[in-house]
């Protein structure tokens, strides 16, 4: 059920009346109310015949999924009575009757995809994959590091250092690694801002201080986890601020300050050495193994067995 068709056809059924003012009700829209109607009969007559089916599986496990789906694609049609097709997606939405923990989820902002991730850790020497994981689409990579650190811990292994991409910074692997001195090695956030207005690595944070210096010389407190605002006094007449904010007068410009700005700062400081990047680079041949799993296994199924039988075949790359 789309809410985007549903308003490609009301268009098109305003388009086909004949007088100014009249619109003819929607067909997807009592089709709807019609559906819901079915369904609540069909609840209404197994509650009453088989109550005692409906407390064990399969019929159970049936109408709870049926309700599932009702309640995630439906919404109070304020309009004219009953439901109707819910506008925008609901949250942590169902997308398969057959996987419940199938989901939705995204590679970019323009690019989504319905099922799972795969996730794997590779020795970068040997090339070797040594754990996979598999999680919904719409969850964090961070979730999967755990279940990969244990699988690593118990091949008797020590990770010596960490390369990683962005989505799994906030891990407590993460954390582990900076508690004794490891290096860990992670392309930073990017922070962008509309209209080519300053970018946050215009602005100068002194780490020791805790203190924000914007391009014109203003300096700020900062805290972690938090939102700094300038002082609107002096960013209202300053020469820089049309370059600055598209902010109403009488308000400061604004920079968000991570959680973990800390580790942030130091990646975006590695990014810039040449050694930094050299390391960054070696992660090219993790995609590389990732491309090859795609190949070799397909669509992204929730089979753990089947992802580890895929890595444990794939030829690791000694180097030279």
């Amino acid at each position: 059920m789309s809410g985007s068709a549903g308003s490609a056809a009301h268009g098109a059924e305003r388009e086909g009346c004949a007088r100014p003012g009249l619109e003819r009700p929607r067909p997807e829209a009592s089709a709807v109310k019609r559906l819901v109607v079915e369904l609540e009969n069909l609840k209404d007559w197994l509650a009453t015949n088989l109550a005692q089916e409906l407390k064990k599986p399969p019929l159970r496990d049936d109408v709870t999924t049926l309700q599932q789906l009702m309640d995630q694609d439906l919404e109070p049609d304020p309009g004219g009575g009953g439901k109707k097709i819910r506008e925008g997606v609901a949250g942590d939405r169902r997308v398969s009757v057959e996987d419940p923990e199938m989901r939705h989820g995204r590679k970019s902002k323009t690019k989504r995809f319905n099922g799972f991730k795969r996730h794997i850790a590779t020795d970068l020497d040997s090339g070797l994959i040594l754990s996979g994981a598999i999680t919904p689409a719409n969850r964090p990579e961070e979730e999967a590091t755990p279940g990969l650190a244990e699988d690593i811990a118990k091949l008797g292994l020590e990770i010596g250092e960490l390369h990683i991409d962005p989505g799994h910074v906030k891990s407590a692997l993460v954390d582990e690694m900076l508690g004794r001195d490891a290096d860990v090695i992670c392309r930073p956030w990017i922070a962008r801002n509309k209209g080519g207005a300053f970018p946050k690595a215009a602005f100068e944070i002194n780490m020791r201080d805790l203190t924000i210096t914007c391009p014109a010389g203003e300096v700020e407190r900062i805290e972690f986890g938090s939102v700094t605002e300038f002082d609107p006094e002096p960013c209202d007449p300053c020469k820089l601020r049309s370059r600055c904010t598209a902010a109403s007068s009488g308000t400061g410009r604004t920079v968000n300050i991570a959680e973990d700005e800390r580790l942030q700062h130091r990646l975006r400081k590695y990014l810039t050495t040449p050694r930094g990047r050299a390391q960054l680079r070696q992660r090219v041949g993790v995609e590389h193994r990732l491309a090859h799993l795609v190949r070799r296994q397909g669509r992204v199924r929730r089979n753990l067995y089947d992802l580890r039988r895929a890595s444990a075949i794939q030829p690791g790359s000694h180097p030279a």
